[in-house]
């Protein structure tokens, strides 16, 4: 009788322990997520409490994208954005296309437009090539929105939605989320290009097809 006791305790021991690896929450060991989405619009933070403070630094390389852009940008985040304001690296500059700034939460937000080749036809943006950048801007405590060219210039409003979420979702401040309340969602959801795509998309003159909205 003793003898079956001790074999139905260890019995029940092993269950308890099978269960409890099955049902116990993993610890997560992996570092923090740096990049929060695979397809455009693309999300980077890292750990933004103590952000770096920028410096005024103009940059006169503006193309009709950003002139377009800027006017929703203004409409929506009214004295919040700005375009004057770079972080220095050594003795050079970072120059975010935007700056979104909240005093009131202390958060500096880099908003990027990628497009895919320059007016030369050389591809720009392409996969991994902003990688340097974008963890410069992290690690300055900066989050880092990037579009691409076609979502801002066809869908500007619901670009100014997807960055007015992302406030929300890390201040869970209402403020900007309210004004664009009822704007469905970006429909444009392009993955990242190759060099390749990149030429490819140029012989197909992409950037064309939307230029007229820009006039």
């Amino acid at each position: 009788m003793f003898i079956a006791v001790i074999v139905v305790i260890i019995i029940l021991g092993v269950l308890f322990h099978y269960n409890t690896q099955e049902t116990a929450p993993q610890k997560n060991n992996s570092t923090p997520s740096k990049k929060l989405s695979t397809r455009y619009p693309l999300v980077f933070l890292d750990d933004f409490d103590a952000p770096q403070k920028p410096v005024e630094s103009y940059n006169e390389n503006k193309g009709k994208s950003e002139a377009y852009f800027l006017k929703y940008l203004q409409k929506y985040f009214p004295k919040h954005i700005y375009t004057d304001l770079a972080l220095q690296i050594d003795e050079s500059f970072y120059y975010p296309d935007f700056t979104f700034f909240s005093k009131k939460h202390n958060l500096y937000i880099d908003i990027e437009i990628d497009e895919p080749y320059n007016f030369k036809g050389k591809p720009t943006h392409t996969i991994n090539s902003d990688d340097t950048r974008n963890l410069f801007f992290m690690e300055a405590g900066w989050i880092v929105i990037r579009f691409t060219e076609e979502q801002v210039v066809r869908q500007p409003v619901q670009c100014c939605k997807f960055i007015a979420d992302t406030i929300f979702k890390i201040t869970r401040d209402k403020g900007f989320t309210e004004t664009l309340k009822g704007i469905q969602p970006l429909t444009i959801l392009p993955s990242p290009w190759t060099a390749q795509q990149a030429e490819q998309m140029f012989i197909n003159r992409v950037r064309d097809s939307y230029s007229d909205i820009l006039k």
